[in-house]
Order: structure tokens, then C-alpha cells, then sequence
């Protein structure tokens, strides 16, 4: 076994050992990688763990820098526990004297394959907490072929790009979340259609260009080559569109950037929030801590945190993943050093990416114990709203998950303090879709829902607004297809997946559904759409509309579009031309609502 590296007490002498090269113990906090006033912290919480090691590339003319026994790119550093380690946190400090921007590193927590020298000869893991991935930029979008895959090393950022960023004196616009009407969008779908008339289509600045709180669909790190799926007609791959597979929490997705290096996804998303707060919008990530994206479709190219400590952040049940999200490895989330984990990434959105606020994935995962079973009042949920960085972030839940009934927390997502959590009403959705198709027995419900649906929130003290709205979202049909089709089209995704409960009617065309050449029907799917827009900005609550439906997009019946690229595309030909007349009415309704604010935007719910 080779020995430890010992720590440089004094950070003042070179390692004779390692030349140009010296090694102190470091500081437990920040999490990740961070300047110290001499060279780079690097610290990891892997609790339990017994041997770790860090590993940090050599560039390109430093060869000669090694460890005994050690050849190759990169150093390898064994830490010591009595000078490393610091509860559940391993950390040390590194200085050089060459640039170390850009470098690849990562750790190895109780390796399992060693060399002859007692070093270990498997990959890896990344940083849980690392600000820049080697995963390339735009160009690198579902790229396939031999030899490529994604299999991505943390980087070091340049820190003087990311930490000095300059944000011109512009802060949030500070809406209460009653004024807010939510636009749910996807970053590369909004301007990657060549009609969008971009310099940089797809991407957070392109995401600038045409613009008009907004929520953006997940924007950190995710693999969207990990699907094995083919077009059944054209053979093309199909990808993990959406972006509910993370593997990166601090990353921002970096095909969505325009620039080259590793952290110019960083500087370019700070940019686009910047921008979008000068013009008076909020934003709100989609964000999923619910599962991973680690080991999906069977897939270890990378590892991360099922190597660092699978039992604390993971939901395990016999030494087996749990399955309540229906991707096979739940989050532990109310477990201490995984909870620690989910809030020191919350915080850093918020604080230093400048975010307004998170929409949470099947949040229902979030309040389940080791048990598995929901709690009232979930540690996680608990600490998050006590958290005083998080004192000023709306908080929407998506409440469910896939394990039902139990996971089903429409009107009964646990606040656990002052009643600040929204939530996405799907019982609105479902009632106001029933009712406009004509099914019987809702005027009632209906009534109720246009009233804040006080059945859901009156009782714990929450208000009207914190019911979200929606007719669509991003996952089920768009509002063209909610009149379009009686059954789901979802062929192209080769799969048999998607809601087939939609609740949707093609407006009486016989034979098929999708588009008609009826006008009557197409005359009557007009009205259809715009009586469902009526009751949503017309409700007590606060509404939110899918990118796409303002002038009518369609996703030819498929509802399930997750691995989809073009077909996910907003259509700027089609906003402008085809459906000008819907689009105004669109902007004339959230007009009406904004006139008679008192009403739909009212903090407290109507007397019975």
C-alpha cells in the first residue's frame, strides 16, 4: 500500500516529493471546489466513508509531477483521516504553481479497485458539489458515435470568469407570488427552430434575444445521450429532452451554452437572469431532487453519489433502490447529510446564480422517511423553510409522486411553519378540463376551482395564490391537442409510455383524430381553447401557462415527449402568422386579469 500524503503544515515549503506541488489540510466548508487564500480548497461530505483519495490532472508540460510509484496525467492524493477529515466532511487544500483553470478532478471514496502500488485504478467520481463539467458545450448536443460517451470528470472553474460576475446593479423584481403569471419553458426549445432568427439558438443567451415569472424546465447538468431509444421512422437517436435526469446539481446544463469554456454555462445563465430581471421577470427552476440521473437505463459511465454514500442519499430498502418516481433510485432526501446537501444547492441558486424562486419534481418523494412511507412534517421540508437564505424563495411543489394514493399531497403538502408552499393543482386541471368538454356532475367543483379551491387550502391558512393554475404543462398534451385528440399518439417514442387518462375531447371529428379540414370542427376547438384559457387567468389563483400554447402548438397527440427534440420546438413562424388572432387573445385575457387585480390576485378566499 503506498503511504499517505502527509499535509504541509506550514503551506510554505514544496513537497520534495512532489515538485511544484504542496498539500495542506484545508477547510471542511464550502462544499466542492473554492479559493483559499493560498491555491484551492477541495472538500466532500461523504459520511461513513473510511479511504479517500483526491485526484487532480496534471497539464500538459507538468508530466514530471509525480507521486512515488505513480505514473500518468493525474496526481493522486490519499488523505488522512486525522488531518483531512472533519466529521463527515474529507477536505484538503492544494497550491501550485502552474494554473490549475480548467483541470479535471475528482475523488475516490473507499475505492475497490487498487493497483500493485495500493492506488486506485477505477474512475472517479465527480464532485457531488462541482461548478463546471468536462461535457462539452452546443456542439456536443446528443452527439453519438464510436468511442463517445458521456462520461464527464468535474473542472476546476476559472474563478475570476464565475465569482466576479457583474451584475450592473440589477436586482429581482420582488413580485409577490399572487402577481406573478408563470410561463413554463425549455431553454433549447424556446429559440432552436430556425425561425427563432437567433445568433445563438438553443442556448441561455439565445433564451435573451427575443424575450417577453418564467419557469424554466430542469438547467442543470443531465446526459441526454443516455437514451437507447430510436425514431421507429427515421432511426435517428432519440435523448433525454426534458432534463429529469441530473447528474450535476451546481452544474447549469452546458449545451446550453454558447461559449467554449467549461464555466461559461455559469457566466451565461447569470446573464440571462440579469436580463431577465431588468425587464421586470422573475425566475423559477424546475428542479429535481426526487431521483438521479446516475445509473439511468443501466448506464455507469459516471458515478457520483451511489459512490460517495449510497445508504444516506439514496432511499434503500434491503440493500435495493426504492422506486417512487418511477426512475428507480430515490433520493434520501430526509436523511441529515443528504438534506445538508439539497439545501447547500438551493442556497447556492439563490444566492449566488440569483434565482427567484424552485418548482420541486414529485416533491411527495421529499417527505418520505427511511420507511418510505409520508410525513407529516418531513425533516428536509422542515429545514428548508427555517433556512434564512431560503426566507425570501417562492416554493412551488409539483405534490405527488408515483407511489399512490399515499403520494398523492394535492392540498396537503406539509408546510411545517408559516403556510408558504405552493403547489401545482392538478385537481384544477382535471376539473376545468372536464367541465369545458362537457362532462357531467362539475358545476359545482368547477365553481370551487374558480374560487382559489378553498377545499384544498383554506383549512391550513394558505391563500388562493398559492394554488398554481394549469390547464397544460410540459408533461402530458398541449392545449391544441387537448382538443385535438381523444387517445395519446406517442409511437415515435418507441416505448409505451404516457397518461392515458388526458381528459381531453377532439371536438366531435369522427373517424381520426389531429388536425381537420372540418371548419366547423376547427371553428369549435378554437372556442374550446379559449374557454379554457377564460377559466384559467378568469380564477382565483395564480396561473400557469405552457411555452407553446399561446399561439396553438401541437406535438401531434404525443404526450409524453421526453425524448423528443424538434417536436418540443416553439414554432416563432407559427406565433407570428398562423394563429395571430389567438395569440391576441391570449395577451387581451392576461390583460382583463391584471385590470381587476382585487379579484384574481386576492389573498383571501370568497365568503361562502
Amino acid at each position: 500500500m503506498a503511504p499517505p500524503i502527509p499535509a504541509d503544515k506550514k503551506l510554505g515549503t514544496l513537497q520534495k516529493s512532489v515538485p511544484k506541488v504542496r498539500v495542506g489540510k484545508g477547510k471542511p466548508l464550502p462544499y466542492g471546489c473554492s479559493q483559499a487564500k493560498k491555491g484551492l480548497n477541495f472538500s466532500i461530505l461523504a459520511p461513513d466513508s473510511q479511504a479517500v483519495w483526491f485526484v487532480l490532472e496534471v497539464p500538459s508540460g507538468q508530466e514530471g509531477i509525480t507521486y512515488a510509484g505513480e505514473k500518468g496525467k493525474f496526481l493522486q492524493l490519499e488523505l488522512q483521516p486525522a488531518a483531512h477529515r472533519t466529521g463527515n466532511t474529507w477536505h484538503i487544500q492544494v497550491v501550485t504553481t502552474f494554473s490549475v483553470e480548467g483541470l479535471r478532478y475528482g475523488w475516490h471514496v473507499d475505492p475497490e479497485e487498487l493497483g500493485r502500488d495500493g492506488r486506485p485504478t477505477e474512475k472517479p467520481v465527480l464532485d457531488p458539489c462541482s461548478r463546471c463539467l468536462s461535457s462539452g458545450g452546443v456542439a456536443a448536443w446528443n452527439r453519438r458515435g464510436e468511442g463517445i460517451k458521456y462520461a464527464p470528470w468535474s473542472v476546476v472553474p476559472d474563478f475570476r470568469a464565475v465569482d466576479c460576475f457583474d451584475w450592473q446593479g440589477v436586482t429581482s423584481p420582488g413580485y409577490a407570488l399572487q402577481e406573478l403569471v408563470i410561463y413554463e419553458a425549455h431553454v433549447r426549445s424556446f429559440t432552436r427552430n430556425k425561425d427563432s432568427g437567433v445568433s445563438k439558438p438553443g442556448t441561455f443567451l439565445g433564451f435573451l434575444e427575443p424575450w417577453r415569472g418564467v419557469e424554466l424546465l430542469p438547467i442543470t447538468e443531465f446526459d441526454e445521450t443516455v437514451v437507447p431509444l430510436k425514431h421507429p421512422g427515421t432511426g435517428e437517436d432519440l435523448c433525454q429532452y426534458w432534463g429529469y435526469q441530473t447528474c450535476a446539481y451546481f452544474v447549469p446544463m452546458q449545451r446550453f451554452a454558447a461559449g467554449p469554456e467549461s464555466w461559461a454555462a455559469i457566466v451565461e445563465f447569470k446573464t440571462l437572469v440579469r436580463e431577465l430581471h431588468r425587464h421586470g421577470i422573475e425566475v423559477i427552476l424546475d428542479v429535481v431532487f426526487n431521483h438521479t440521473g446516475e445509473g439511468a437505463w443501466g448506464i455507469n459511465n459516471w458515478n457520483c453519489l451511489a459512490k460517495v454514500a449510497v445508504e444516506h442519499y439514496y432511499l434503500m430498502s434491503n440493500g435495493y433502490h426504492t422506486n417512487y418516481t418511477g426512475c428507480g433510485n430515490t433520493v434520501n432526501a430526509n436523511n441529515p447529510n443528504c438534506s445538508e446537501w439539497i439545501l447547500e444547492c438551493l442556497r447556492y441558486w439563490a444566492l449566488d446564480m440569483h434565482v427567484d424562486g424552485f418548482r420541486f419534481d414529485l416533491a411527495s418523494s421529499l417527505t418520505r422517511g427511511s420507511d418510505g412511507q409520508c410525513m407529516p412534517e418531513p425533516p428536509f421540508i422542515k429545514r428548508l423553510v427555517q433556512d434564512p437564505c431560503m426566507k425570501d424563495v417562492k416554493l412551488i411543489a409539483e405534490p405527488w409522486d408515483c407511489a399512490w394514493p399515499d403520494g398523492y399531497l394535492v392540498g396537503q403538502f406539509p408546510s411545517c411553519g408559516e403556510p408558504r408552499w405552493a403547489e401545482w393543482n392538478g385537481k384544477f386541471r382535471d376539473t376545468v378540463r372536464g367541465f369545458i368538454k362537457g362532462d357531467p356532475g362539475l358545476k359545482g367543483m368547477m365553481a370551487t376551482r374558480i374560487c382559489g379551491s378553498p377545499d384544498l387550502y383554506e383549512a391550513d391558512d394558505r391563500a388562493p395564490f398559492h394554488s398554481i393554475n394549469f390547464i397544460t404543462a410540459h408533461d402530458g398534451f398541449t392545449l391544441r391537442d387537448l382538443v385535438s385528440y381523444n387517445k395519446k399518439n406517442n409511437h415515435v417514442n418507441n416505448e409505451e409510455s404516457g397518461e392515458d387518462n388526458n381528459v381531453s375531447w377532439n371536438c366531435a371529428q369522427e373517424g381520426q383524430d389531429g388536425p381537420s379540414n372540418n371548419p366547423e370542427v376547427m371553428k369549435l376547438r378554437d372556442r374550446q381553447m379559449r374557454n379554457m384559457l377564460m377559466a384559467l387567468f378568469l380564477s382565483a389563483g395564480t396561473p400557469m401557462v405552457t411555452s407553446g400554447d399561446e399561439y396553438g402548438r401541437s406535438q401531434g397527440g404525443n404526450n409524453n415527449t421526453w425524448c423528443q427534440d424538434e417536436l418540443n420546438w416553439f414554432s416563432w413562424s407559427d406565433c407570428a402568422k398562423e394563429s395571430e388572432a389567438f395569440c391576441r387573445f391570449f395577451r387581451l385575457t392576461i390583460g382583463l386579469r391584471k385590470q381587476h387585480r382585487d379579484m384574481f390576485e386576492r389573498t383571501g378566499f370568497m365568503t361562502h
